[in-house]
Order: structure tokens, then sequence, then C-alpha cells
């Protein structure tokens, strides 16, 4: 997963891949570090499948632009809009299938 930290490099991102992972976690959170190394380890499953992460605090127009005020939190973009999203306690079994799901969908 790329570390993108700037939001004119995440909005550029969305604006040109069709579906993209986003995870945003906060700083000295153990749960998002934890979290974290486990969607990275599964988006390796999806190769087609563009993926970021990013800090809360690196970038602070990250919560007002998406409405993210706590971490972990993921995001599913499909053309620039939100089609999945779960915060705090991530199912990555949902998460996993709700990929698939847009992927066969889209053939991305």
């Amino acid at each position: 997963m790329k570390h993108l930290t700037d939001i004119h490099d995440i909005e550029q991102t969305l604006a040109v891949r069709r579906l993209c992972f986003f995870y945003i976690k906060a700083p000295d959170c153990g749960v998002c570090n934890v979290v974290l190394d486990k969607v990275e380890a599964m988006v390796t499953r999806f190769p087609s499948l563009c993926s970021f992460y990013t800090d809360i605090t690196e970038e602070p127009l990250i919560a007002g632009q998406f409405l993210v005020y706590s971490g972990p939190t993921v995001l599913l973009m499909l053309d620039g809009k939100e089609v999945y999203r779960a915060s705090g306690f991530i199912n990555l079994e949902e998460l996993e299938h709700k990929i698939k799901q847009y992927i066969e969908l889209y053939g991305v």
C-alpha cells in the first residue's frame, strides 16, 4: 500500500483510479497499526486494486473532506464516490467480500 500524505495526491489518485481502498489511521493507535498490517496483507491478493493509507494528523483536511474523525477507518471508493465505510472495529471478512464484489461487478 502506498503512503499518501497530501490531500491533492489523494484526490488525484481517487480521480484517476476506478476502485480505491483508502485506509486512515490515527497516531499512537495500536489497533490502527495492527489492522493496517492485516489490510496490507489482504489487499495484496487484489493486484488490480489501488490501495493507500494515511495518518489523519499528516493531512488535517482529510477529516473534513472524508468525514473521518477517528482511526482506523477504511473507505472503498468507486469512481471517486464512497461505496463502503467501516470505522473502529473493521470486519475484515466483510471488507474482503465487498472488495471482491466490486472487482467482479466492475471488472477492475
